[in-house]
């Protein structure tokens, strides 16, 4: 398959974050919007994955892609249900749809994954946790060797499809979701900025403190950081902050007000509507429907 050299310069993966669930029966996740892509190893037992209305089983020693901007649902079908989760995104999207789903056509389940696959993951899980100073290349790298398996697991007469229709593929119709040039799009000093959020998402905002990281003004840092994620950096954080307290709300039994207060937040009820507008549902509603 020929991949257009303007596809290799614009296409990055940004790692949010990795965790590893064990759920019980009766587990469900209730309907959200995801506003970024998934790939989860399912370790132990079974479960049906509801992606944008679509219906996929999911077993043992499977790979499921969930594609970002979706609508997800899951519950699982046994006593137990184990699986590894990365969050992570994509620089480019393809007519406004998923880029690797749409140019690569990752499907939404992939069977029969080798124990490489299996050890990419547990990598990104141990690397996210370790105070190395290599663990961010350690996470990429391996995030980018299960996707080359993914790729490598769909026919090539599929991937020969989108070479048929390379016009469409042009970089003209890729909607880039970092940056408008790739000059600005790899800006070193951006993505220690993006970074740093990644690795403190619970620290409060500091704009002098984050210009004075990016060697920049601080309406200089504004503009190239929504360039270069899409978002600005308040919105960047509010979106990391919501999925963190997201997994909180699934794996603890922590009290709300102290899963608000301690992501930055002094007012629940802001929380609440800040939560609400990410996943549709209040915090409340996300954790009871999680554990009926």
């Amino acid at each position: 398959m020929h991949i257009p050299p303007s596809l290799y310069s614009a296409m990055r993966f940004n790692f949010l974050y990795v965790d590893r669930y064990v759920f019980h029966k009766g587990w469900v996740y209730p309907e959200t919007y995801v506003p970024y892509c998934m790939l989860r190893y399912i370790l132990k037992g079974s479960a049906v994955f509801t992606i944008n209305g679509v219906e996929y089983q999911v077993h043992e020693n499977q790979v499921a892609y969930i594609p970002d901007s979706c609508m997800l649902e899951c519950h699982a079908l046994g006593d137990d249900f184990e699986f590894i989760s990365i969050r992570f995104t994509v620089t480019v999207r393809l007519n406004d749809n998923d880029f690797l789903a749409e140019f690569f056509h990752i499907p939404p389940v992939t069977e029969n994954a080798v124990q490489a696959v299996l050890s990419y993951f547990q990598e990104v899980h141990c690397n996210a946790t370790s105070r190395n100073s290599s663990r961010l290349f350690r996470i990429r790298g391996n995030l980018e060797l299960i996707l080359a398996w993914l790729v490598e697991q769909t026919p090539e007469a599929v991937l020969e499809e989108s070479e048929g229709h390379e016009a469409d593929f042009s970089i003209e119709s890729i909607r880039h979701r970092e940056a408008r040039s790739s000059a600005i799009k790899q800006d070193p000093r951006i993505q220690v900025v993006v970074d740093y959020f990644i690795a403190h998402p619970t620290e409060p905002f500091d704009t002098k403190f984050l210009s004075d990281m990016a060697q920049m003004s601080p309406s200089s840092l504004r503009r190239h950081f929504k360039e270069h994620t899409g978002k600005s950096p308040g919105d960047f954080v509010k979106e990391l902050r919501m999925v963190t307290a997201a997994r909180r709300l699934l794996v603890t039994n922590e009290r709300i007000s102290t899963i608000a207060y301690e992501l930055g937040f002094d007012d629940q009820n802001y929380f609440a509507r800040m939560f609400k507008s990410v996943f549709g549902v209040s915090p409340n509603q996300y954790r009871k429907a999680s554990r009926e």
